[in-house]
């Protein structure tokens, strides 16, 4: 690869586009002084990406642009590009391919640069990168311009390293250990960054845990308080089927006893028309013996008789047909009443009839109904279930783009500050290099002698830096002590504070509602609150939930959509019973009205004898939150942790935050003490310095004044150097600054259209929600209107059953008393027959009374043995009446009884329906519990022990249900931590082990470009001497740290230190070292600036010869005013300013003029 083309435009004195054509070999640039020869090589240095406009000899960057002469105007923009020949392909890489190379690099007024390769816009590191390794750069050794040589002999030992690390192309694995450097400053910051937010997850992670096992627990005990439910639920059912099948069993023997009883009443029955049968029988008996007694009497006695007996029979008959007919009359009307009952009945029946079919479409249309409801609050369900799916997705895409945008947030900032930082180095360091200079030419031309006030001085400084130093010490330890305290009372307060936040609700859903009402900022009850020292507890305890109220004045907010708030008025509290625990609190007027009722005790035992005496409403409460009233008490447990409650934290919070104000006081003055410590030991260090200075002998203050001089140059490259750096380390950061806030950008709007979807989707949910609210409020409506109609038809069809119960039973009373009517009015009938037929006993029988009573002397025995008869009959009759009575009132009695036991069964059948809806609604496997369930089972037992689960559930306080997944969650992230900082451990060990890997590869090439160099230039010494030796040296063992020395002794001298040789000395001392270096790796070019100026004509004519011997390998742009260095060019290349400011070229080809010229002759 060669330097085929320069192409000037602009830059300096070369106002118009000049391009200069650069052959093989050795091109002379030539041209009397201050045409702008060496501009040339200030547009090489330049477009190799030189940033110092002090080493092109300028003010500021825009001072390359041409200014303007006399005839031009100022230009402006500066352009330089070089143009390389690759033909070859020995710039290899991406490179090999391209066999022309193009850079260029260009400036405008406002001092912005632009580099471009090949045409196309890049990075100044992209044209560091492409000669890194070839021995090219702005400050390498292929450049030796005016003053370099000097530089390069008196160069201290390191800089004079960088030019061997140069030629071993070890700049290139420096850069790569610079940039591993980076990345391992960059991955442990990343790590200390990870191990932070490691630690804070872990905090969070550990106060989750404890939530998440609250919850766990909560769930726990909520699943057993449905099991348990569902086993009492279960239990119940059995007990009410045992109920029913007793009940069933109970019906069954009422319905048995029924049927007894009726059979006893139709007994009774059968035996009264026996008896009446029986009675009718006796009764004609009666009357054939009484006409036998008359017959066989005398005729009158007979007929007296006769009438007599006929009289009798008369008034019996006519007695037992009234009787008869009383008995047709109470028929009749029992008769009459059971007609009349049945109607009543049958009407009942035929209102209750189309009543029961009217129920039982009701019941199945509420069925539909709840079906259809159900149905309708499936399918709001699932939309609603669908569209939070949809939230849940979209919420959780803005949180991953709010978290990227944090990480990316973190990391401009971090390079700001880091850009900010460069920029501070960088104006540190440029006042720094003005002030060196000026200190640099006053020590030169002013020393000040008087050894003996100077050592007093330097002793004193010295005095006063070991003194200066043990006190920054001593602070620094103070220092660091008290930021430890500080940084640990801050972690405290942030804790507590988070602890408090969450104590008062201060939760997103509240914050947003207290925001929309215009309240958000306001204190909380709990903040405003100072107790009596002790009762902390029990003031936290009774008031509850009432510490988590918001002030708000006499505002009347709208009611929150969820949950509830509490609002107090920041009114004083009035006076309170100094025996209140309201009396214990200064705080706001609510505190004494929610306070004022209940009273203070200092033991359990004095607060159990409050108890007589408290009013209703009132309290007593002790110290240690032991609550005591009416028929009540509350017990709770004593805190572990004094700072456990809101008014104890309230209170460590103004403690810490105190001691902070304090320890922040006080590092403010430490750091203020070693401020003045520091400005002291700075100014000891500047007049010890001044002093060490002034100290040097007269008869070496020239030399000692230049030694400084050197060094302060060599601080300035230094600092130079340091300044590429840092400017190369901006460049990149500021890429991956507009990198780092680019990808912020789409961030955001990914964030944004995620946060828009969130918005929608809980837009869309709201409706949802509502709608789902509407079909669960019209299922439980058809629920309700389903058992109303249920209830109905029950008990519309027990109506039904009784109505037709009772109408059977009439039915046949009404056919028993018709057949009684029956026999009853033919009995009447005979009777009067009878009473008929005997008509008037004395008239009829007068003549026949004689025989008659004859005959009723014969006959008297066996009439009274038949009226007795007759007698029995009757008492029995009556007897049968009376038990039919008995039986009827009994089958009344049992039917009642029946249709008790039937209510109660249709009953306890309502329950257990209703039971059996509520134990298959449960979430519970029916079966399991069922074979689970002991025969023994107790109802009380399941009712403490859901007593117990009720009580267990309330004294696990507020519930994060959330929690669960937020530690799942949070322990994912921590997981993921984990994983990130292992990698980051693993990329850190790798970039350890890749420093130590160039490391290895350095030393190794710097140990033999040392030993190659030193070879080489101990060989082209006595070349360009005539004799003589030069070597080598290193200065420290270390070959990462070492600087190199240069020894030369001429031929015939013998000098110690190499700053004793002549000017001359030193240019072919620098040219051996130069060309020693090149034999090891040449450059493709090299630009000498009038490093033949010193020489002597025996010492230019070596000088030349070595040139010669090289140029087949490098490439040789001299600028001189030698003619012998002129004839050893072939190619000359003419600089004029013919126009006053403005450089023109004229290039010619030597050998070409050669050959016309030896033509022409």
């Amino acid at each position: 690869m060669r330097l085929s083309k320069i192409r000037l435009s602009g830059f300096k004195s070369f106002v118009d586009t000049t391009p200069v054509p650069l052959g093989s070999g050795i091109t002379a640039i030539v041209g009397p002084n201050g045409c702008g020869k060496s501009n040339i090589i200030d547009a090489v240095r330049w477009v190799m990406g030189e940033r110092s406009a002090k080493h092109l000899r300028g003010g500021s960057m825009a001072d390359v642009i041409f200014s303007g002469s006399g005839s031009r105007k100022p230009v402006g923009q500066a352009s330089i590009e070089l143009v390389f020949d690759n033909a070859d392909g020995s710039l290899g890489g991406q490179y090999a391919g391209f066999s022309e190379i193009a850079i260029r690099r260009q400036v405008n007024r406002d001092g912005q640069s632009a580099y471009f390769l090949n045409g196309s816009r890049c990075r100044r590191r992209d044209i560091t990168d492409v000669f890194l390794g070839t021995g090219l750069g702005p400050r390498s050794y292929s450049i030796i311009e005016q003053g370099t040589i000097s530089r390069l002999i008196e160069a201290r030992p390191e800089a004079l390293r960088g030019y061997l690390e140069e030629a071993a192309g070890i700049s290139l694995y420096k850069e790569r250990r610079r940039e591993t450097e980076r990345r391992i400053r960059d991955t442990r910051e990343n790590l200390e960054r990870l191990d932070d937010m490691r630690a804070e997850v872990a905090r969070q992670l550990d106060r989750l845990n404890d939530q998440a096992r609250t919850a766990e627990r909560y769930r726990q005990l909520k699943a057993d308080e449905r099991q348990c439910h569902a086993e009492l639920t279960l239990l119940r059912i059995r007990q009410l089927e045992a109920e029913q099948a007793d009940l069933q069993t109970q019906r069954a023997d009422a319905e048995t006893a029924l049927e007894a009883r009726l059979a006893e009443q139709r007994r009774c029955e059968r035996g009264m028309e026996s008896v009446r049968a029986e009675q009718t029988a006796a009764s004609d008996h009666l009357n054939a013996v009484q006409a036998e007694y008359y017959e066989l009497g005398s005729t009158l006695a007979a007929l007296e008789q006769r009438i007599r007996h006929d009289q009798e029979t008369l008034s019996q008959s006519r007695q037992a047909l009234e009787q008869t007919r009383a008995a047709i009359a109470e028929n009749d009307r029992a008769l009459s009443d059971d007609r009349d009952e049945r109607q009543t009945l049958t009407a009942t029946i035929d209102t209750e009839t189309p009543a029961l079919a009217a129920a039982d479409q009701a019941l199945a249309e509420a069925e539909q109904t709840v079906a259809t409801a159900g149905a309708r609050l499936d399918e709001a369900r699932e939309q609603r279930d669908a569209v939070g799916q949809e939230h849940a997705e979209a919420e959780r895409r803005m949180q991953l783009e709010q978290t990227r945008i944090d990480q990316l947030e973190a990391r401009v900032a971090d390079q700001d500050r880091r850009l900010a930082r460069i920029a501070e180095e960088l104006d540190l360091q440029a006042g720094e290099d003005a002030s060196a200079d000026a200190t640099d030419r006053a020590d030169i031309e002013a020393l000040v002698a008087d050894r003996e006030p100077l050592d007093a001085r330097i002793a004193a400084a010295d005095t006063q830096l070991a003194a200066a130093a043990e006190e920054r010490q001593s602070l620094d330890a103070r220092i660091d002590e008290q930021r430890s305290r500080l940084n640990a009372c801050e972690a405290r307060r942030e804790s507590l504070q988070t602890l408090q936040d969450e104590a008062l609700g201060r939760h997103d859903e509240m914050a947003r509602w207290l925001q929309a009402q215009g309240l958000e900022g306001h204190r909380r009850l709990g903040d405003q609150l100072a107790v009596a020292p002790g009762w902390d507890m029990a003031v936290e305890w009774a008031l509850e939930r009432a510490l988590e109220a918001v002030e708000a004045g006499d505002a009347d907010p709208d009611t929150p959509q969820a949950g509830e708030v509490m609002l107090f008025s920041a009114v004083p509290g009035a006076d309170a019973p100094p025996d209140s625990l309201a009396a214990k609190v200064a705080g706001p007027a609510a505190v004494t009205d929610l306070l004022a009722r209940i009273r203070t005790a200092d033991s359990r035992a004095e607060a159990r004898g409050w108890l007589s005496r408290l009013a209703p409403g009132e309290s007593v409460m002790t110290a240690d939150g032991a609550w005591y009233g009416h028929g009540w008490r509350r017990l709770r447990a004593t805190a572990t942790d004094p700072e456990a409650g809101v008014v104890a934290r309230s209170r460590a919070i103004e403690a810490v935050t105190a001691e902070i104000a304090g320890a922040r006081h006080a590092l403010d003055d430490l750091m203020s003490r070693r401020e003045a410590t520091d400005a002291r030991s700075a100014d000891a260090k500047a007049d010890r310095q001044r002093a060490v200075e002034a100290r040097q002998s007269l008869d070496q203050a020239l030399a000692a004044a230049r030694a400084r001089q050197q060094a302060a140059i060599d601080q300035q490259r230094a600092q130079a150097e340091q300044r590429q750096r840092l400017m190369r380390e901006r460049t990149e950061l500021t890429e991956s600054r507009d990198e780092a806030r680019a990808a912020i950008d789409r961030a955001v709007a990914e964030r944004d259209a995620a946060r828009i979807q969130v918005q929608s989707a809980r837009d869309r949910r709201i409706p949802l929600d509502e709608a789902l609210d509407t079909a669960r409020a019209g299922l439980e409506r058809a629920r309700a209107a389903a058992a109303a109609a249920r209830d109905q038809r029950q008990a519309v069809a027990l109506r039904l059953e009784r109505a037709e119960t009772a109408r059977q039973s009439r039915d046949q009373a009404i056919a028993r008393l018709a057949a009684q009517a029956s026999e009853l009015q033919q009995r009447a009938d005979e009777l009067q027959a009878t009473i008929d037929a005997l008509g008037d006993p004395d008239a009829t029988r007068a003549n026949e009374r004689q025989s008659l009573l004859s005959r009723r002397a014969e006959r008297e025995s066996a009439l009274e043995g038949a009226r007795r008869r007759l007698d029995d009959q009757a008492a029995m009759l009556r007897q049968l009446d009376t038990e039919r009575s008995l039986a009827e009132q009994a089958v009344r009695e049992r039917r009642e009884t029946r249709d008790g036991l039937r209510h109660r069964e249709v009953e306890v059948e309502a329950r257990l329906a209703d039971r059996r809806e509520q134990f298959a609604a449960l979430p519970v496997d029916g079966d399991a519990i069922a074979g689970a369930l002991p025969e023994d089972a107790d109802e009380s037992a399941y009712i403490a022990e859901l007593e117990r689960l009720a009580a267990a559930i309330d004294a696990l306080g507020a519930i994060n249900l959330a929690a669960i997944d937020e530690q799942a969650t949070l322990a994912e992230r921590k997981t993921y931590l984990d994983d990130q900082q292992a990698d980051l451990s693993a990329a850190l060990e790798t970039l350890e082990n890749a420093i130590q890997r160039i490391d290895r590869e350095t030393r190794s090439r710097f140990r033999a470009t040392f030993d190659e160099v030193n070879a080489g230039l101990q060989r082209l010494f006595p070349t360009l001497f005539g004799g003589g030796e030069a070597y080598l040296e290193m200065t420290e063992a270390d070959l990462l740290e070492t600087g190199v020395t240069l020894m030369a002794r001429p031929p015939g001298k013998r000098i110690s230190n190499i700053h004793l040789l002549s000017g001359g000395e030193k240019a072919l001392a620098a040219v051996a070292l130069v060309f020693a270096i090149f034999e090891l790796n040449p450059a493709p070019f090299c630009m000498l600036d009038e490093v033949d100026a010193p020489l002597d004509e025996a010492n230019v004519g070596r000088f030349c010869d070595l040139l010669r011997s090289l140029s087949d390998r490098v490439q040789f742009i001299v600028i001189t005013h030698n003619k012998a260095t002129m004839e050893a060019a072939s190619h000359l290349a003419g600089v004029t300013m013919a126009e006053p400011g403005v450089s023109r070229l004229v290039a010619v080809d030597v050998e070409a003029a050669v050959e016309m010229t030896a033509g022409e002759t």
